[in-house]
Order: C-alpha cells, then structure tokens, then sequence
C-alpha cells in the first residue's frame, strides 16, 4: 500500500497577507461558532496591548489548512474561530469608520470583488458553518450589515434560541468590537487597523493531504510540541546548576512532573510567572523568564529550581490534594471541598496564583483557610460581573501586589475587600466596591435571578453555584465531590415537558422558570437519564432510589409534595437567600 505524500509550507504571515489574494471554505464536520465575549475582547485587548507596549510583532498563534485544488481556496483544519473573528471585527471597522477610502480599503479583505464583463464572479473570503451562511452573507459581507444585524438582533427580527448558538456568539463579536471602536478615537483606530493587518502574524501551515493536516493538527494540540516551555527552561536552566547537583535537581523535577502532570507543572510555571512580572504576558512564557532573568527578579540555576519545586509542592498539597493537618476535622472537609470545586468548575484559574503566593509567604494553614474562602468569594463576584480573562488578571496581580506588601496574614483577609477594585476596560476604567451590599447584591442576582441562569457561562455557572450551594448545606462529615465524576443538572419541571406537566404549567410559566436557578438540581449522570421527563413523583422515587442522596441540594425537594409554580417560588428563594448569606455575609469585612 502506497503512502500519502503530501507537500507541507509553513510560514509566518501576517492578516493582510493571509487574507489577500486566498479564500477559505469552514468544513461541515468542524465544531460549530463557539467563541464569547472574553475570547473577543481578549482578542482585542491583546493586539491593542502589543501596539500600545511598541511590540514590533504580535503572534496571534497557528492555522492549518489544507490546499485547494485551484491552489487559492483552502479548508481550515484548525484556526476558523481565530479567522472567523478577525472577519468580523473587519466588517465591525468598515461599518464604524467615516472615511469612504477607509471603508473600501477594508473590504478587499472581506470580499474580492468579480467582473461582470469578465465573467468573474465575486467571492467571500471565508465561506462559513452552513448555519452562518445567510447570516454572513446579509450582515457581515455587506456595507452596514454589523449595525442592522445588532437592531434585527435587538428587535428579536433574528431568531436566537440561547445563549449557547453560534447566532448569539455572533451577536457577542460585533456588539464587543463595536463598544471597542467606539472607545477609539479616529487616530488610534485607523494606527490600530494598520497594526492589525501589517504587525499581526499567524504561522500558516498548508498542506495539500486532508490526512495530512490532521495529523499535524494532533501533534501540535493532542500529543504538543516536541519540547514544552517547561522542557525549554529545565534544559536552560540546568546550565546553571553546579555539576554535582545536577542529578539531584533533575530528579527532583521528574519527581514533581510524574506527581501532578506536565501540564499542570507548566501551569504552575506560568502562575509563578504572573507572581513575579505583576503584569500580563506578552511573550511565549520563556521569552518571559527570560525578562525575570535579565531584571534579576529570579535567578537562573538552583533558585529558579527552588521556587518551581516550592510552588509544585504547595499546588499539589495545599490547592489539587490539600492536607491541613492544623485544622480541625470539618474545616478540613470544607477546605478539601472547596478546592475541588475551584479546580473542576470554575473556567478560570486566576485565583491560583495569589493563594499560591499568600501560602508560600505566611505559612499558616488557619489563615490559608480564611483566604480561601475570601478568595473564591471574590473572584465569583466578579464572575458575576462578566470580567475578562484580562480583567481577572489584572484583579489577581492587584492582589498579589498586596500580599507582597503586607506583614501579616491577617491584614492581607482584611485589606483584600477593604478598597474598590478599579479595572480598566477598554478606555475606562470600572470598579467593584466590595463594602457595598447593595451594589454586590445587584451583581450576583444578575446572575442567580436570570431566567436562562442554566445557560449562562456555557451552563458552568449553573453547576458551580449548585455545588457551591449544596456544600452550604451539606453535614458535617460530608465526604466531598471527588469520587463523584458524573455530576450533572437536572431539570425538575423539564425542558420538553409532556402531560401532567402542560397542566401544572402553562407555557409563559415553562419559559419563564424552567432554566432558572430554583428549578435545578444535581444528580450524578445514571439517575438523571433515569429521571427523563418522568412526572414529579416519579422522578423523586428516581432521584431517592438510594438511602442517601450525595446531594442535599436535590435531597431537599423531599419537603414538596408536588410541584408547581408555588414551589419553584420558595425553593428558588430558599436557594436565592443561601447564595446571598455566602458571597455577601452579615460581617462583610
């Protein structure tokens, strides 16, 4: 049997260069449009971040395509949210700007314009998910398509079912590059689409072998690179380590990797990155330790060796397996819970590095637990808020920063809520003031009281706050999460409700709370499929079969008899009032 060859070209290339001249078809098997709103602003934020920083260059990653027949039109293997995106923020600049020159410019990169007398038709650049394809073609390929498709949006003239469709994430770009534009002057925004279009690289892989292009798509985000940038600073920093400590300190590293996981040591690398710089990457991370290196903020050699072990220490006995052996046994059990939680449920992981830190700095287990807890309190909040990625960054550096400052322990739980939290976004900066209830009341029930709170986040926040919820209300010798790992939200008045169900509720009802927060609970995967769309009855003889219910959250509808909308009413509060007593206490401070 013959083998495929395939000729493969991989090279740096910036957007304008990409885009020219070249088409690009999203294939029917790829995942749907998924990015949000943090990806997007991220997106933004970033290009603006190097071009503000004088970076020459900014490298926005790697796309894989696989060569077209006539040479010009390529199928996107991996890199069609990154492109896609750029797209739009391209029609979002073309229907923002005045300039009529402007505008023409912009949309050789959208659209190459045909010949009617030259029986040449005209082509879009990107040819889309087949579910977008209207869409694109109506609002992003056409002048003013990004400002009507917002009002059609607004105006509900367009049809989005939740805040999980790719019409929806579609609404996030352009209304997220939009309030970005509009926070540009005339200046900064053309120095920003210049930076954009010249400055901004991909490295562009092609490939004419469709198997081809998978494969490399494999190795470069199932099995990784050859060398991580964890391998990289090992090897560099060896170099540094007197010979005959050499083995010791390689063992001692293999010991550490074998225990947590490469990537998780890799993570552990980069929070102690975020720990030292106090400031946003803008580099591969050993670019950035090398600038730790030449500002003498680490040393290279064996204290380079110290910190990474110290800190993988600390991850994975205080935050992945945590042991508290001061605490007494119920402390320990809610600690243990709560880094379970923080680590599994919540998409983000900004939060670790400043309770790496506070430990690492005080080593007081009592105050550990008291931090933590703060901690997560904080960072959901701000959750809540719809902080960016940057945002969340820039939050955890702030604190990190007062760690350092502060002598002890104590202060740093008190100083952390004392003072208004000020981001930046965008041109403007905002706060959240943690001293008023009122303000963080409004936050959180955006959030708790939203009718498609199980949506929200991708629906990780719905099963976040139920487990946050459940482990308030658990005993005292709850054993934990862990070694349930297929835990999931189950509806009690279904999605799809049948028979007795459309005479408890009637339709406004049903939409009204079927997604909200007092009609969910929490089942592991088994019972839920057991409980389908099954009456209420039935479905609480599914989820009690066992003695003892893992959840109390779920175990609480014992208590009903039926229900309907009287009961969602009181659970929904009874659930409402516990969020409230957890992230806004009656001793705030």
């Amino acid at each position: 049997m013959s083998q495929e060859k395939s000729r493969i070209e991989a090279k740096e290339r910036n957007i304008r260069d990409i885009l020219l001249n070249r088409f690009f078809e999203i294939p029917i098997y790829q995942r749907p449009f998924s990015w949000n709103d943090e990806n997007f602003q991220a997106l933004v934020d970033d290009i603006r971040d190097a071009m503000e920083s004088g970076e020459e260059n900014y490298f926005l990653g790697t796309i894989i395509l696989k060569r077209g027949a006539d040479g010009i039109t390529h199928e996107i293997i991996d890199g069609q949210q990154r492109l896609t995106s750029l797209l739009i923020l391209l029609a979002v600049f073309r229907d923002y700007i005045d300039d009529p020159k402007i505008k023409e410019d912009i949309k050789i990169y959208l659209i190459e314009r045909g010949s009617e007398i030259g029986g040449i038709p005209t082509r879009e650049r990107i040819r889309v998910w087949k579910d977008l394809e209207t869409i694109f073609e109506k609002y992003i390929y056409e002048d003013e398509g990004t400002v009507r498709f917002i009002e059609d949006f607004n105006s509900k003239r367009i049809t989005c079912p939740d805040k999980e469709s790719p019409i929806y994430h579609l609404y996030e770009a352009i209304k997220t590059f939009r309030d970005f534009a509009e926070k540009l002057n005339e200046k900064d925004l053309r120095k920003f689409l210049n930076y954009l279009l010249t400055k901004v690289y991909l490295v562009r892989i092609i490939t004419d072998s469709r198997s081809s292009a998978f494969r490399l798509f494999n190795v470069l985000n199932t099995r990784g690179l050859p060398l991580s940038a964890a391998d990289v600073l090992k090897s560099m920093n060896l170099e540094f380590v007197p010979e005959d400590r050499r083995e010791e300190y390689f063992r001692k590293w293999r010991d550490i990797e074998e225990d947590i996981g490469r990537d998780r040591l890799e993570s552990i690398i980069s929070y102690i990155r975020t720990i030292y710089a106090e400031e946003k990457a803008k580099r591969e991370l050993v670019d950035e330790f090398e600038m730790l290196f030449k500002n003498n903020k680490i040393q290279k050699g064996a204290e380079f060796f110290d910190t990474v072990l110290e800190y993988g220490r600390i991850y994975k006995n205080k935050i992945l397996d945590p042991q508290l052996n001061s605490l007494n046994p119920q402390e320990k059990v809610s600690y243990q819970t709560l880094m379970d939680l923080m680590n599994r449920f919540l998409p983000f992981s900004e939060w670790v590095p400043p309770l790496m830190l506070f430990y690492k700095k005080f080593k007081d287990e009592h105050a550990l637990y008291e931090f933590a807890f703060r901690l997560e309190r904080k960072f959901f909040i701000e959750w809540c808020a719809d902080f960016t990625a940057t945002e969340r960054l820039t939050s955890s550096i702030n604190l990190i920063k007062l760690i350092k400052e502060l002598k002890k322990p104590e202060d740093v739980i008190v100083s952390m809520f004392e003072y208004s939290e000020e981001i930046r976004r965008g041109r403007k900066r905002r706060k959240i003031d943690f001293t008023d209830r009122y303000a963080l009341r409004n936050i959180l029930l955006s959030k708790l009281n939203d009718p498609q709170f199980y949506s929200l986040k991708g629906g990780k926040m719905a099963k976040y706050v139920l487990l946050r919820l459940d482990m308030e209300m658990q005993e005292e010798h709850f054993p934990g999460y862990a070694n349930i790992s297929t835990i999931t939200v189950e509806h009690i008045l279904p999605r799809s409700p049948q028979g007795e169900w459309l005479r408890i509720f009637s339709e406004e009802d049903i939409n009204e709370i079927v997604n909200k927060l007092g009609n969910l609970a929490l089942l592991n995967k088994r019972r839920n499929s057991r409980a389908s769309n099954y009456d209420f009855k039935k479905k609480k003889e599914k989820y009690f079969e066992v003695k003892r219910n893992p959840f109390a959250i779920t175990a609480m509808l014992e208590e009903y008899d039926k229900w309907d909308k009287d009961s969602f009413e009181k659970r929904h509060k009874k659930l409402l009032d516990l969020a409230l007593k957890i992230y806004i206490p009656e001793r705030l401070l």
